[in-house]
């Protein structure tokens, strides 16, 4: 969800910088395909909550870290790529899922006991607890909880649709 008010902000701000919106659209990703590999494997691991949803978590960023890693050179994938590559070191070393802080669950509004197949609430043994979860989102309705690595994702999501948005360009009669 918390994208969809990224990529409107950037689509807003675009419009405001009198930029046009539909050039990162053709933008040249490389290995465009694998985009839509870990989104799938992401609604499978969430939706279905089988035993095996931790592997698919995991495959899915280890698929999205490719396909960054690809398309570096484009504007806002830097920011994308460590942000990723953050996220996905801290779930692989916690067995597959992003720890989660109960604390950050409450400030966020949402129930201490909210979890989902792809969330492991930090205890003693979490690997790299300031890499997970840690930061409560609670406005416009959106009751969130990010980590630092999303943070990054989100910042170059919104580079990638606004520093690819050309300036329009008037055509001047000589």
């Amino acid at each position: 969800m918390i994208y969809i008010y990224v990529i409107v902000a950037a689509i807003v701000t675009s419009l405001i910088f009198k930029r046009n919106i539909w050039n990162p659209l053709n933008t040249n990703f490389k290995w465009f395909y694998l985009v839509f590999i870990p989104f799938i494997l992401e609604l499978i691991a969430v939706f279905g909550n089988f035993d095996f949803s931790n592997y698919l978590t995991s495959t899915a960023y280890v698929i999205l870290i490719i396909f960054c890693l690809a398309n570096w050179h484009i504007k806002g994938f830097p920011f994308i790529t460590i942000g990723a590559i953050s996220n996905t070191v801290v779930i692989l070393l916690n067995g597959g899922r992003m720890p989660l802080s109960k604390k950050t669950l409450v400030l966020a509004g949402l129930p201490p006991d909210t979890m989902d197949p792809k969330h492991v609430l930090m205890g003693p043994a979490t690997i790299l607890p300031f890499m997970g979860d840690i930061i409560p989102v609670n406005f416009l309705g959106l009751h969130y909880a990010c980590s630092i690595g999303d943070l990054f994702v989100y910042t170059g999501l919104f580079l990638l649709i606004y520093l690819n948005a050309k300036r329009d360009v008037k055509n001047s009669k000589a």
